[in-house]
């Protein structure tokens, strides 16, 4: 079932309901063909513009959708204010039984591709799932496809945006045990000129790579205790957050699916969420978050009053009162904590805030980064319009170890996108295909969403397009797809 956001008119996304049954058929309306495509060898320079569009399918409209409500605001304050133990149970982090031994090898066995991942990662996963191994197999098959589509085994090749390093703030701390301590300033961040200036994509592959950073730091830690794994604690702070934050289309629905990757592929990965400094209206977006949260993951999430700052989370704020320093040194160590969160640190020039340690964000984004929309409309090869409850496909019939390469961009609002491979060449269904790159639902009418994957395997591919979801838009699509051939070797 996908879980990916739709827009709210106030800006915060409701969940779409799962496609009818005979939606991912391919036939319901025929096909219609055209040959070429525009293909390069790997390393030649791709040209800008040419060539004949490509093999498409278009398939029908589905049967009418039926809409989930959002949760109305109000009564979070008591539901989400209870305070929760620092860290989880033994359950979770406990040593590895001999039946879990039996499930890890087990494990091994039947997918593919592991030999670089220690126990600790698939224990992670087989305590996530209950147990269930069939579910924990088929979780950790998508999670391998997922990291290659996304490429996060090679984060360190990975030149983030300008952009976001600068104004995106974020570092990690650590708690009283060692273990570290996400820190999202997500208040500091100009939503806005923000994803005016780089494609959603990116801002949500930044928050992976932070996360993948504080996976190896658990690993660290879980090397020095001797604990299978480690686990980490995320803190939002929203000191400053402002309207745009509720209100921004693009921000919303690329934080919601930033949330829904991190839940689907980093299961056990936090013990706790912690959001500091959230006015009333934080509260109202969190509860219309919550359709799309496990219970599991809202069971973690603290979002204290002003008054449980003073009596109860005290330690996560600045405090000048020796009482709340003595509170505080319960949960870190006071002379590693930064002053601005009412700790001992500060940096050697007496910074309180840290910033060698955790980046603040500089504030609005220059207008000078945004991107010129009206002139990246027009630099596309192809233009079509997906129709409300319809998508578009195209296929293509590559060799093995053949580059794909797109650029996309709509008039208005967002669009679902992915990549099946055809094992068998002749299927007419997606669901009897592979999903080679998953499913994502990107908000690209700002900034267009640019992407490749490694075919390794030959044969046909289909690329979506996909407005399922929507009831009444139409979507004006413009896209550029490349095939990078492999260079023969003489």
């Amino acid at each position: 079932m996908r879980a990916y956001p739709s827009h709210a008119n106030v800006g915060w996304p409701q969940p779409p309901p799962p496609p009818p049954s005979d939606q991912r058929h391919l036939g319901r309306a025929g096909l219609r063909r055209f040959r070429g495509w525009r293909r390069v060898a790997l390393g030649a320079k791709l040209p800008r513009s040419g060539g004949e569009s490509g093999t498409q399918i278009v398939a029908g409209r589905p049967a009418g959708l039926v809409a989930n409500q959002i949760a109305d605001g109000g009564g979070v304050d008591d539901a989400r204010s209870r305070p929760a133990p620092h860290r989880q149970s033994m359950t979770a982090v406990g040593p590895i039984t001999d039946e879990e031994r039996a499930s890890l090898d087990a494990l091994r066995f039947v997918v593919h591709g592991l030999d670089s991942f220690n126990d600790g990662f698939l224990l992670r996963w087989l305590r996530g799932k209950d147990h269930k191994f069939d579910e924990t197999a088929e979780g950790v098959r998508k999670h391998l496809i997922f990291r290659k589509a996304w490429n996060l085994d090679n984060l360190s090749e990975w030149d983030a945006p300008e952009i976001l390093e600068k104004y995106c703030g974020y570092g990690f701390l650590a708690d009283k045990d060692g273990s570290p301590i996400l820190m999202s300033l997500l208040g500091n961040m100009d939503v806005e000129g923000m994803l005016k200036s780089v494609q959603a994509q990116d801002y949500i592959k930044f928050s992976l790579a932070a996360i993948e950073r504080g996976v190896e730091l658990c690993e660290e830690r879980a090397g020095k205790t001797n604990a299978p794994f480690e686990q980490m604690m995320l803190v939002f702070d929203l000191d400053n957050i402002t309207s745009a934050h509720y209100s921004c289309k693009t921000f919303a629905a690329s934080f919601v699916t930033l949330l829904m990757l991190f839940q689907e592929n980093y299961p056990l990965v936090l013990n706790k969420i912690l959001v500091i400094r959230a006015p009333a209206m934080a509260r109202y977006a969190f509860n219309m978050l919550t359709p799309f949260l496990s219970d599991s993951i809202q069971q973690m999430i603290d979002i204290p009053s002003d008054e449980q700052w003073q009596h109860e989370l005290g330690k996560y704020v600045q405090l000048e009162d020796e009482q709340w320093q003595h509170e505080l040194g319960k949960y870190v160590q006071l002379e590693g904590w930064p002053m601005h969160w009412g700790g001992q640190l500060t940096d050697p020039n007496g910074d309180p805030k840290c910033p060698s340690k955790v980046r603040y964000g500089l504030g609005p984004v220059p207008e000078t980064y945004f991107v010129d929309r009206s002139s990246a409309l027009s630099d596309y090869d192809d233009k079509t319009t997906v129709y409300a409850g319809d998508k578009h496909l195209i296929e293509l019939n590559v060799e093995p170890n053949t580059r794909i390469s797109w650029q996309y961009m709509t008039a208005d609002d967002d669009i679902g996108f992915a990549i099946h491979y055809d094992k068998t060449g002749k299927a007419n269904n997606l669901t009897e295909m592979e999903a080679v790159f998953p499913y994502i639902r990107l908000e690209c009418s700002l900034v267009p969403v640019s992407g490749s994957l490694l075919c390794e395997k030959p044969g046909r591919y289909l690329i979506e397009f996909d407005n399922y979801y929507s009831w009444f838009s139409a979507k004006e699509l413009r896209y550029n797809i490349d095939i990078h051939e492999p260079l023969q070797s003489n």
